[in-house]
């Protein structure tokens, strides 16, 4: 009992501090929006609810009863009709331009909020799948116009209340007992709250498979999957996932319905039967039996009692929905007030001298084994370093060290002797340069994507020579807009589409665009040829002259040109030395270049 009472209390302090945190952000956003849009909402309720509904039916009554004259209802129409002009051009004003502005001024910045904190938080992150649902359901505040509702929420919500409690002060002038009936709805208010409370259940249950749903949509129409998807039965095990999570849906619905369905009928039993039946009786009653009611108060009483019947149902609903809203904004909130793991430190490093590996092991996640076993090792400046070892040897896992995507479980990583934790994360990543295995080429120019940032008249120059350098420029030269032409065809029908090896080549040249002092290159020759390869490590190893470079493959290319290999099995590291010296050594090394130099060897007498 008294955890429910704590989880309410909870809810309710969520309800105020997410609508303050959305009318905040509102404020920065357009704070003279925000007040016309106000001002709208509540003159229009006030305007139907109260001048319309109960003063203009008052004043044309006692009329007719003959307890007014003309005039007087001419004045009061005259009123009536400007008041009416002068709110519906207020709501032109909003709904026509300041609400159109104020959504996207609004949208954008929320969206800069989450895409910067997407941006600060641990690669880590993004494969728990708890933190990605939340990170999905922060989304809808804005994808699904959550920030809208609750702003015009609020705003209907307090207009609504201000005519609510004008009609209330009129039906008690009338008759103070009129309460009973108008406060009965009042449970309504609980009830949806509850409602809200289970669908909210019913939302969170189903967003895995929501997930999965979304997943599936896009992996049908993405390119990349689209030979596996044509050329095999693949199709046959992602439609039955598809369907598996529409059937998880809807027995999630069954679970919940019942009790939605339960709460909305006696909702409507207090909210809709009740005030209407119990006013009209009891309004009948003095009429008729009691005759001390006059019939124009009967008339606009009946008018006031269903008018307030439907603020206060509509104050319940938009509570709720405002309940329901601001426990999205709660997961936005949740996800934006994420502290990441991986922090800076105040220390900018100096120019490269040696990155040290100390005792480094590293796991995933604290039930798995290490990926990485007591690791140690020093690279100097101007070293060529090569890391070599079979798939899943923890080579990857290497190189997000190094970056600090990841932070180690055990031991420390030192850049120039110091700890990498002690340094600024922005700075310390800019001393290097990386190349992934699980590159991604984005729907830019060729510029833009070698670049990595705008493309200006000082720096369009270094494309081009990086793409020279990258091996890739004679490709691009044929291109209708040379560097500038968008790639891929997301969002351009011309867009160029790239090989595999082309598009590997363009993110290579990336690290000629760069000024760095450690180059990191995970894979770099994947989609590559061995030609290819070798005209790529030539032009890499002219690139980085004087600059530190450490080749991470599974392929010995890089080995023979480099001054030190590492050789990497099981996450250990079992090997080390020149290649001349592993070859004598006839170890792990030896083994894997004898067999993949007669695998060469065999291609060539093949072709």
């Amino acid at each position: 009992m008294i955890k429910n009472k704590k989880k309410k209390e909870k809810q309710k302090a969520h309800i105020l501090k997410n609508t303050a945190f959305m009318l905040g952000s509102a404020f920065k956003c357009a704070p003279l929006s925000l007040l016309i849009i106000y001002i709208s909402y509540i003159t229009e309720n006030v305007y139907y609810s109260v001048v319309i509904n109960v003063m203009f039916l008052e004043t044309a009554l006692s009329i007719i009863e003959g307890n007014g004259t003309f005039k007087e209802f001419a004045i009061r129409m005259i009123l009536i009709v400007v008041g009416k002009l002068l709110i519906d051009l207020l709501a032109y004003i909003d709904v026509y331009t300041v609400r159109i502005k104020f959504e996207i001024k609004c949208e954008s910045y929320l969206n800069n909020l989450i895409f910067k904190k997407a941006q600060e938080v641990e690669l880590g992150c993004y494969e728990d799948p708890d933190f990605f649902d939340k990170y999905n359901r922060a989304t809808w505040v804005v994808d699904k116009g959550g920030f809208k509702r609750i702003i015009e929420g609020s705003a209907w919500t307090i207009g609504s209340l201000v005519s609510f409690v004008l009609l209330v002060n009129y039906l008690i002038s009338i008759d103070p007992f009129l309460l009973v009936f108008i406060l009965c709805p009042v449970i309504v208010i609980a009830l949806r709250i509850k409602k809200n409370e289970v669908e909210l259940e019913k939302d969170k249950e189903m967003t895995p498979y929501e997930r999965q749903k979304d997943y599936i949509r896009r992996t049908i129409l993405l390119k990349d999957f689209a030979k596996e998807i044509k050329t095999t039965d693949i199709f046959t095990v992602v439609k039955r996932r598809f369907q598996t999570a529409i059937d998880n849906n809807i027995g999630v619905i069954k679970e919940y319905g019942w009790r939605v369905a339960l709460l909305e009928v006696v909702s409507d039993f207090f909210g809709e039967i009740i005030p209407v039946a119990g006013g009209f009786g009891y309004g009948c009653y003095r009429l008729i039996v009691l005759q001390n009611l006059p019939i124009s108060e009967f008339s606009v009483l009946i008018s006031a009692i269903t008018t307030a019947r439907n603020k206060l149902n509509h104050l319940a609903h938009y509570f709720a929905m405002q309940q329901k809203h601001c426990l999205w904004v709660q997961n936005m909130r949740e996800f934006l007030e994420y502290e990441p793991k991986i922090q800076g430190g105040n220390r900018i490093p100096e120019d490269f001298e040696s990155l040290e590996f100390k005792n480094v092991s590293f796991r995933y996640k604290e039930k798995d084994n290490d990926t990485l076993e007591n690791i140690s090792f020093t690279v100097k400046k101007g070293e060529t370093v090569a890391v070599v070892g079979h798939n899943g040897a923890g080579k990857t896992t290497l190189s997000k060290l190094i970056m600090r995507l990841y932070d180690v479980t055990e031991g420390e990583i030192l850049y120039n002797g110091v700890n990498i934790k002690e340094y600024d994360l922005i700075k310390y990543r800019e001393k290097f340069a990386s190349v992934f295995q699980d590159y991604r080429i984005f729907a830019m120019t060729v510029a833009e994507n070698v670049l990595v940032e705008e493309v200006t008249e000082e720096n369009a120059a270094l494309a081009r020579k990086a793409l020279e350098m990258g091996g890739v420029y004679d490709k691009i030269d044929t291109l209708p807009q040379k560097e500038n032409t968008i790639l891929t065809r997301e969002f351009d029908d011309e867009g160029a589409l790239l090989s595999g090896g082309q598009a590997q080549k363009v993110t290579i040249s990336r690290l000629f665009a760069r000024n760095f002092d450690i180059a990191v290159l995970d894979e770099p020759s994947s989609a590559l040829d061995p030609v290819a390869e070798s005209k790529m490590y030539d032009s890499l190893m002219e690139g980085t002259k004087g600059k530190t470079v450490l080749y991470i493959s599974h392929r010995l290319s890089s080995a023979t040109r480099s001054d030190k290999i590492l050789v990497f099995a099981g996450g250990k590291l079992i090997e080390s030395g020149t290649h001349e010296e592993l070859m004598q050594a006839n170890g792990e090394y030896c083994e894997m270049f004898t067999l993949q130099a007669s695998g060469y060897k065999e291609e060539a007498v093949y072709e």
